[in-house]
């Protein structure tokens, strides 16, 4: 999921009914396209669709006004794909780049670059017609990557990963500035198996979801805060800033419990809205 300036809403596309190693990816992977205005979700029925997918990175280039859609795929049954698609405002569009990264990732707008910046193991830039292959002198290299966003109000891209250190999990956080990564330490280190996040532009922080609890980040410091109501932690869930209501806004993700006596995968379509204070469930 991600902002659309172009459309002036939030752009969703594919989705999942739940996945199982056993079953062909065509059973539980959707090929939708969906917009959301603030108020309603709307469908969108263009001629052409990207094949679905899981793990795609979706992010809005506004130097070109368009939205790249790039690979996805997982180790079950979903096909690995690494394939790059524009979004137009009204038609997808395959690109044919001679070079592409080498697996799927997470994007996000680089403004100092002026480049969409993908992190995929190794980070990649995309100009609108090519990746290139940055070769940062320092890269993350541990922890699984969880959610990449831009704090345009440091002037630095954001990676989050989760570390798991036997039955503990924990973040670390890297910035993208200036052509390299720098590994964080701040003071406070959010600690949950999964987290989602993005860039709250109205309040100048990145809000994040790890686990249960919501953090924000200041460009040193990661600060817990403590709303009255929350989403539950879930895994794989998209966050995007919403500029036409001021809020961050989270769909979907994936948990995992105990169902008629036996253990089994839950996928949600709740979406959920913060405005720097609480959470309040939007659909």
């Amino acid at each position: 999921m991600a902002y659309d300036a172009t459309l002036g809403k939030l752009l969703l596309f594919s989705g999942v009914r739940g996945d199982s190693s056993s079953q062909a990816a065509s059973t539980w992977i959707q090929q939708d396209c969906w917009t959301w205005d603030g108020t309603a979700w709307a469908r969108l029925l263009p001629a052409s669709l990207p094949p679905g997918r899981s793990f795609g990175a979706l992010a809005y280039d506004p130097a070109r006004r368009t939205t790249l859609l790039f690979g996805g795929g997982s180790a079950n049954s979903d096909p690995n794909r690494l394939d790059t698609w524009s979004w137009t405002g009204d038609s997808w569009s395959q690109l044919h780049p001679e070079t592409a990264p080498s697996s799927a990732g997470l994007m996000t707008y680089d403004v100092a670059s002026g480049s969409l910046l993908l992190f995929a193991g190794s980070t990649y830039a995309w100009d609108g017609g090519t990746w290139a292959d940055l070769h940062p002198a320092h890269s993350p290299s541990s922890g699984i990557p969880a959610f990449l966003a831009y704090d345009s109000a440091h002037r630095a891209a954001v990676l989050v990963t989760v570390d798991f250190t036997g039955s503990t999990s924990t973040t670390t956080t890297w910035t993208w500035s200036g052509g390299d990564w720098h590994q964080q330490h701040p003071v406070h280190r959010p600690s949950g198996t999964s987290a989602s996040g993005a860039y709250d532009a109205k309040r100048g922080v990145i809000v994040a979801l790890i686990g249960d609890q919501t953090w924000t980040w200041n460009g040193s410091d990661w600060s817990q805060q403590h709303p009255s109501r929350s989403p539950g932690a879930r895994y794989f869930a998209s966050a995007a800033y919403d500029p036409a209501v001021g809020k961050v806004i989270l769909f979907g993700g994936k948990s995992y419990g105990v169902v008629s006596g036996s253990y089994r995968e839950l996928v949600t379509n709740e979406l959920w809205a913060w405005d720097g204070t609480d959470w309040t469930r939007a659909a």
